[in-house]
Formats: structure tokens, sequence, C-alpha cells
């Protein structure tokens, strides 16, 4: 049983909290823009920080174990930007160029079961049902490839800004690693001294949380998405850079992202066969078992300590209020949710 104190605080916490995500909602355009090379920062601070403290123990002084990491991380990008991005891009126009005929060939399929549910006995009710579905689904793949190929001309200026957006986010986080005790001490400065301990406690679990989930999703999105290039490579599936760099990606989003990346390279092998398809598929379905069963629980060590019925809803929640980005981030960010929550109850009541 829950005492009435206990649960009191439980619901002023609720409330506080909800109060907070719709501050967050409403000026979110604001926030992102302003958060966005921070959040970065934190992410490559926390993919480089066991390496700091590896060369640490090596004798190296953290400001040029930061300095190398940067250099070879540098020659790392050269590379992959001299090798692998034209191929990259190369695959990425011929996919975007074949885009307009796809759409064409599914509307001719979509025409031929119009005609074929038309000359059918079925009750009228039934057939007007799955016409307007029909009709829904030929309008959503038109708008979405029209939408695909408007994005296409704001390109170079989403890069130019997504590069200056890298590039400050580096500067920031050489001080986040720099400057790992200046921060802490600040932030423990400006706290009453007897929530100090809660503080580092709680402090403790987020950095727990937050340092297995984006070290363990990116490693297993990197591997995912390596394990699906060769699969795809190895059916003869088009594309295969693109499909399977994309389904690694979507691979970070919780129990969707798997779904999401492995459409849109059965769709296309589709077009070209239906055994196609279905061996397009098995890459994915074959991958998938080998990340559940053996890569991430390898990697991910008890994740972030959700309920799958929780992750689902943050992860819903997340996308409805701030689409892709709001479900690559709802699973830490619930995660940090319930470990404040539980610790200020504890520490409350």
């Amino acid at each position: 049983m829950v005492s009435r104190g206990r649960f009191i605080v439980y619901i002023v916490l609720i409330i506080i909290t909800v109060l907070a995500l719709l501050f967050l909602y409403n000026y979110r355009d604001k926030i992102s823009r302003i958060a966005a090379p921070f959040i970065l920062a934190a992410i490559i601070s926390y993919l480089f920080h066991p390496v700091v403290i590896w060369l640490e123990s090596r004798n190296i002084p953290r400001k040029y174990g930061i300095l190398l990491i940067y250099l070879v991380f540098s020659v790392l990008v050269v590379t992959v930007m001299v090798f692998i991005v034209p191929v990259f891009i190369n695959s990425a126009k011929e996919l975007a160029n074949t885009l307009p005929d796809m759409a064409a060939k599914y509307e001719g399929v979509f025409n031929k079961l119009t005609g074929f549910i038309k000359s059918s006995n079925w009750p009228s009710e039934f057939k007007n049902a799955i016409f307007r579905e029909i009709q829904n689904g030929t309008a959503f793949v038109q708008n979405y490839i029209s939408d695909i190929l408007k994005k296409a001309l704001s390109v170079f200026i989403e890069t130019v800004s997504m590069l200056f957006n890298i590039f400050l986010s580096m500067v920031i986080a050489y001080y986040f690693l720099k400057d790992a005790g200046f921060f802490r001490e600040s932030v423990l400065s400006i706290v009453p001294r007897k929530w100090r301990n809660w503080m580092i406690g709680t402090g403790r679990e987020i950095n727990s949380i937050l340092s297995n989930f984006i070290q363990g999703q990116l490693l297993t999105a990197l591997i995912v998405g390596v394990l699906e290039i060769i699969g795809l490579v190895i059916v003869g599936a088009k594309y295969a850079l693109v499909l399977g760099t994309f389904g690694g990606i979507a691979n970070v989003i919780p129990y969707f992202g798997p779904v999401i990346g492995a459409i849109p390279a059965v769709a296309i092998a589709l077009i070209e066969s239906p055994v196609k398809a279905v061996w397009t598929a098995l890459v994915f379905i074959i991958v998938q078992q080998l990340d559940n069963n053996f890569i991430s629980p390898r990697i991910i060590e008890g994740r972030v300590g959700l309920h799958p019925v929780t992750t689902i809803f943050a992860v819903l929640v997340g996308e409805t209020f701030f689409g892709i980005p709001g479900m690559l981030i709802a699973v830490p960010v619930t995660g940090i949710i319930k470990v404040i929550l539980k610790r200020a109850v504890d520490a409350i009541v």
C-alpha cells in the first residue's frame, strides 16, 4: 500500500512534469534550435568519454587525450567522406530519380486492384470502403514523394546549417569533456547542501542510463546497418547501401524502428518481383532476430529499465509531439523522468 503522503507527492511531481512537457511543446521549435547543438555535444561527449578515461589511465593528460581523439575522428570522417559518401550520394540520387516511376507502378497496381474489386460480387458498402482506403493510400504516396522532391531543393541550405551545428557541437563537446569536473562542481554549488548527496546519486543514475543508451544504441545501429547492407547485397537488392543505412538508423527507434527501416526496401524490391521482396524481408527479419537475441543483450546491459508497454507509450508520445526526433529521444527522456520521480519521492516521503 502506498501511503497518503507518498501518493500526494507522486501526484504533485506528475503535475509538475506534465506542465514542464507542455511548456516544452509550446516552445518546441525555439527550444529545439537552441538545444540541438548542446544535445549533439552531449552525445559526442558520452561516446568519447570512455576513451578519454582510458587515455588518462595511460598517463595522457585529458586535454591532449581529447585532441588526439578529435584528430583520429577527423581522419576517419575524411576517409568516409572521400571513399564512402560519394557512393552513398550516387545511390541516393539514383533512388530519388526512380521514385516517380515507382509511384506510377504502384498506382498501376492500385488501378488493377480497383478494377478487380469493381468486377467482384462483394457488397457495395464494402467496395466503397476499400476504394476510399486505396485512394487515401495513393494520395499519401504521391504527397510523400512530392514532399521529398520539394525538400530536396533545400538540401544545400540544410546541409550548411547541419555542418555548422556539428562544428559547434564538437567545440561544446570539447569543453564538456575537458571541464567535466568544473560543470559538476558548478551545478552542485547552486544546490542546497542537504540535497547534494541526492543530486550526486541522481546524476549518477541518469549518467548510467544515458551512457548505456547512447553508446549501446549507436553501436547497435552501426552493427545492424552493416549486417543489413551485407544481406541486401547478397540477395541482390537495389540501393543496398542507402536502404541498409536507413535500416540501421531506424533501428535506434524501439519496437517501431525495424519495421520503419524495412518498409522502403521491401516496397522497392516488390516492384522488381515478389520473390525479391520476400528475400529482402527475410534479410531484415534475420538481422532483427540477431539483434534481439545476440547483439542488443550484450551491448546494452539492462537498457533503461523501462517496461515494454511504457517504452511503446513513450515512443508514441514522442512521435505525436516532436515527430521523428521525439521517437529517438523518448526512451532516455522517460528513463530520466522515472529516475528523478522515484528518487524525489524516496527523498521526500
